[in-house]
């Protein structure tokens, strides 16, 4: 996103951003939208070589703005100190973040690993955790009014099988930010989620096939996928000036697939599965 294209009047409510899982798809818009509306970001992945390109990529875009690479594990306490460390020292106490950083399998609870199971569950829920904890503990001390996006998922609502780590994932962190916004409200601080319907990134179209992308469709009210710029525009909303007294939600961005379910994964992406 260019800056000319940016809203005029809204205004975040600081300039300095981590997202978690930068480096493509929702986390990549998301950093690419905050630094149009006048934001330096930290931006992280698992992937080193990766997250440098990306971070490359967003401050050609971005004249004057910053922003810098951690190659960090979300589920990784030390990681996530020397990534909000990096932050403070490099661009200053940190007013946004967006946990973003996701991952995902496929199976049924029968045939479901449960290195799979911890895997989804630390990325997704732990990580949510660590990242909100660390912000939370830095915006106290110093005083930030800040504001912490949690990236949920569409299946907190509609459920499906074959993805019950996920979902448990994401419904975690529709409870854990309620608990969250009430805790850091009196400092100041907000907590929200966002919650995605299917949308086009790399992780989503590995999985997509002809017949369960005419799935999803059946289930939208607003007939389209969904593009990582509708998830950027939701955060930066709630990054804003005109969020400043809503916390606790989870804003479902779905297209009003919630309003219909989802497709059966098993179905259409794993035949045969008990």
């Amino acid at each position: 996103m260019s800056e000319s294209n940016a809203i005029p009047g809204l205004e975040l409510i600081g300039n300095v951003a981590v997202v978690t899982g930068g480096s493509r798809g929702i986390g990549y818009t998301v950093a690419d939208y905050l630094m149009a509306y006048g934001a330096d970001v930290v931006i992280t992945s698992i992937d080193g070589d990766e997250i440098d390109a990306a971070a490359i990529a967003l401050a050609e875009s971005h004249p004057g703005r910053r922003a810098i690479a951690v190659q960090a594990d979300v589920g990784s306490s030390a990681d996530v100190e020397r990534v909000f460390a990096t932050a403070e020292a490099e661009l200053g106490p940190v007013a946004i973040v967006v946990n973003n950083a996701g991952n995902s399998t496929l199976g049924t609870i029968l045939n479901l690993p449960e290195e799979d199971w911890d895997s989804v569950l630390t990325t997704h829920l732990k990580g949510t955790f660590l990242n909100t904890k660390a912000a939370m503990t830095r915006m106290k001390a110093s005083g930030t009014a800040g504001a912490i996006i949690n990236i949920g998922s569409v299946e907190t609502f509609a459920t499906t099988r074959g993805n019950a780590h996920y979902t448990a994932a994401k419904g975690g962190i529709d409870k854990f930010t309620n608990v969250a916004a009430i805790e850091a409200g009196r400092f100041g601080v907000r907590v929200n989620t966002i919650s995605p319907g299917v949308v086009e990134t790399p992780m989503g179209k590995a999985v997509t096939t002809a017949e369960f992308e005419a799935a999803w469709h059946r289930t939208f009210a607003i007939d389209r996928m969904g593009q990582t710029p509708d998830i950027a525009q939701a955060v930066v909303f709630l990054a804003s000036t005109y969020a400043t007294w809503i916390t606790g939600i989870n804003l479902l961005v779905d297209g009003g697939t919630h309003l219909r379910g989802l497709p059966d994964f098993v179905d259409f992406l794993m035949p045969g599965s008990v």
